[in-house]
């Protein structure tokens, strides 16, 4: 066997290699993506959105996809029924509807990973698909295989099939545990092995009158990586925006502080603006410089 020869970081780093392609950045970047949550929370949902989003080039949560793509939905947990009464309930124009190519079966493991690769080879428009879900698609795991191996495999084999079609999006339907982790990102079902194999997670968790967002990712951009949910009606998620894990009484504080902009302020002052014992200002200000939106300087506070 020869000896192998390898290539210098510098090598690496002049070699011309294309960018990320981002369909809709950052929500739909190329690669494989697992998008999970408990059920009946509205994965399918959001991904319905988004193929339709895609078909017509529209806004998606807070970006747009700047033109318009086809894609293909591989719904084998909802059915035909259920899927043509969610898709009539969005009331997705025409345009989007005719651009989705739905499929209600599709081979296991292996032998499904082959054929989406022959798919796509075949219809080279086709930029974004779903599949829904994870359980229905992989084949049903063999006992005497690792836990990790078996869900890294599960997910690794599309990876490897998505590297032959750079450009396009897949994005994964799974679910989570009951219990919950201090981590979102914990509470995928199965092991570390699909978050591990896949380029970036979503997780959904259910908050107030709609769900908590959280991504992590390789490919991954924004400093910001929890976001606040609604249901908006029709079938549609909107988005409020940053969760930023405060209470009423925090983010009311945090309000005020960004108010004197670069003058910044003082627990004196703030007690005074609220009405409140100058400790207890201080307090508050303390939790928001802990929590990491405020800064101090000789004395005064800022926001970040």
């Amino acid at each position: 066997m020869p000896i192998p020869i390898g290539e210098s970081a510098f090598a690496l780093l002049e070699r011309d290699i294309p960018e990320p392609v981002r369909l809709c950045d950052p929500w739909a970047t190329e690669g494989i993506n697992i998008i999970a949550g408990r059920p009946k929370l509205g994965k399918t949902t959001l991904e319905r959105q988004k193929l339709a989003a895609a078909a017509t080039a529209s806004e998606y949560l807070d970006s747009k996809f700047p033109v318009a793509i086809k894609s293909a939905f591989l719904s084998l947990e909802e059915g035909e029924l259920l899927c043509r009464m969610k898709f009539k309930l969005a009331g997705f124009h025409d345009t989007a509807t005719t651009s989705i190519q739905l499929f209600f079966e599709w081979p296991r493991g292996d032998s499904g990973v082959i054929l989406l690769d022959r798919y796509l080879t075949a219809n080279p428009d086709v930029r974004l698909v779903c599949i829904d879900s994870l359980t229905r698609f992989r084949i049903i795991p063999d006992a005497r295989v690792p836990a990790f191996m078996a869900d890294y495999e599960a997910v690794n084999a599309l990876h490897d099939m998505s590297k032959k079609h750079p450009g396009v999006c897949i994005d994964i339907v799974h679910h989570t545990r009951k219990a919950k982790s201090d981590d979102p990102i914990d509470d995928v079902s199965g092991t570390y092995g699909l978050t591990a194999a896949a380029d970036s997670v979503t997780v959904l968790r259910h908050h107030a009158d709609g769900a908590l967002m959280k991504t992590e990712g390789r490919m991954w951009t924004r400093n910001e990586n929890t976001f606040s949910l609604r249901r908006a009606g029709n079938q549609t998620w909107e988005m409020i925006g940053v969760h930023l894990d405060l209470t009423d009484e925090q983010r009311e504080t945090l309000e005020l502080v960004k108010t004197t902009g670069t003058s910044g302020l003082t627990g004196r002052e703030l007690g005074d603006k609220l009405g409140i014992s100058q400790p207890s200002a201080w307090r508050r200000l303390e939790t928001l410089m802990e929590k990491g939106f405020v800064t101090k300087r000789f004395g005064r506070c800022f926001a970040k």
